[in-house]
Parts: structure tokens; C-alpha cells; sequence
């Protein structure tokens, strides 16, 4: 599953090069297919833990017809969707209100693209790394903002903002390393 989530972020990486300024039609249609994608995966492994169940002697017992169905749902559900269902929360949260503010502020805030780019990242990392995630990128805009200000003429700084765009999938990256090593 990690290299699976890496990989989608390494493509949509390589993908912000290419395509920045663009419609953001096929970061949203990427954000789409790797929920999909996420979502079989752990489809898959429910599936392959009932099956790894119902071969054993002693785990047979956890699966109906001497368990209900719901108990072996709610594990695979505590298991498998849980982290992912709560970063899916956290990036549709974010690009909703991503958009939301854009939007009434004319686009001042993000580039197009820029709130899928962060939604993905919110994602992929799963949970609790997207937590890890918001506040890293969060500090960096802080501080590049705070650079950008002090290496600048003061009239230059106030037309210029510190752009997000190349951050969001490389630091979501390094958040998802970083917890892989650390975990």
C-alpha cells in the first residue's frame, strides 16, 4: 500500500511540472482515481483476511455462520478504512474550503490546481501523518512568506505572495517517509 501511495504522489508530482496553470481537471480526476484505487486495495485486503480466516481452525470462529457478517466488517473496517476514510474527510474538507476562500477572495490564495495538489497530499499520507502534513506545510508557507518579506523591497513584497504550488506534494512525500521510517 505504501508504494502504491507513493507512487500516485510521485506521479502527480512529475505531473505538477508539466501541467502548471492548467485546468485542474486532471488533478481532480487523479484525486478521484486514487481513491478508487486506495479504496480496492483495501478492498482487496478485507478479502484476503476473510480468506486467511476461514482456512485457520481457531480464526473460522470470528467468520459467520458462528460470527455475524458485521463483526468481521467492523474490523476490516477499524483495520483497513478507518485512516483512510478520516484522511478522505480531511482532504475533501480542505479542498472544499480551499475553494470555498479562493473563490471569495479572487483567487488570491491558490493556483487552480493547488487545492487538489493539497487534498492529495491530505489523503495519501493517511491517518494521523496528515496531520504532520498540514502543519509542516503550513510552517513552510510561514516561513517562506516571512523570507520572501525580508529579501524584498517592501513595495516588491506586497505585490508578491510566497506560491505553495511545489510544496504540497513534495513535502507530503517526505511526510509519508518519514512516518513509514519512524512507524
Amino acid at each position: 500500500m505504501f508504494y502504491s501511495l507513493l507512487g500516485i504522489l510521485i506521479l502527480a508530482e512529475g505531473a505538477s511540472f508539466r501541467t502548471k496553470g492548467c485546468s485542474s481537471v486532471f488533478f481532480r480526476r487523479l484525486f478521484i482515481g486514487a481513491a478508487i484505487l486506495i479504496f480496492s486495495l483495501l478492498s482487496y485486503k478485507s478479502y484476503q483476511q476473510y480468506q486467511i480466516w476461514q482456512e485457520n481452525d481457531v480464526s473460522k470462529y470470528f467468520l459467520p455462520p458462528y460470527q455475524s457478517v458485521v463483526y468481521f466488517i467492523k474490523y476490516s473496517f477499524i483495520h483497513f478504512f478507518q485512516k483512510h476514510l478520516i484522511s478522505l474527510g480531511a482532504g475533501l474538507l480542505f479542498l472544499g474550503l480551499a475553494n470555498l476562500l479562493n473563490n471569495r477572495f479572487q483567487k488570491r490564495f491558490f493556483e487552480e490546481e493547488e487545492p487538489y495538489l493539497g487534498a492529495l497530499g491530505l489523503f495519501t499520507v493517511g491517518h494521523p501523518l496528515w496531520i504532520f502534513y498540514f502543519i509542516a506545510v503550513m510552517a513552510i508557507g510561514v516561513l517562506g512568506s516571512l523570507f520572501l518579506k525580508v529579501s524584498s523591497s517592501k513595495l516588491q513584497a506586497l505585490s508578491r505572495r510566497f506560491p505553495f504550488y511545489y510544496f504540497w506534494l513534495p513535502v507530503a512525500i517526505i511526510v509519508m517517509i518519514i512516518g513509514k521510517i519512524l512507524i
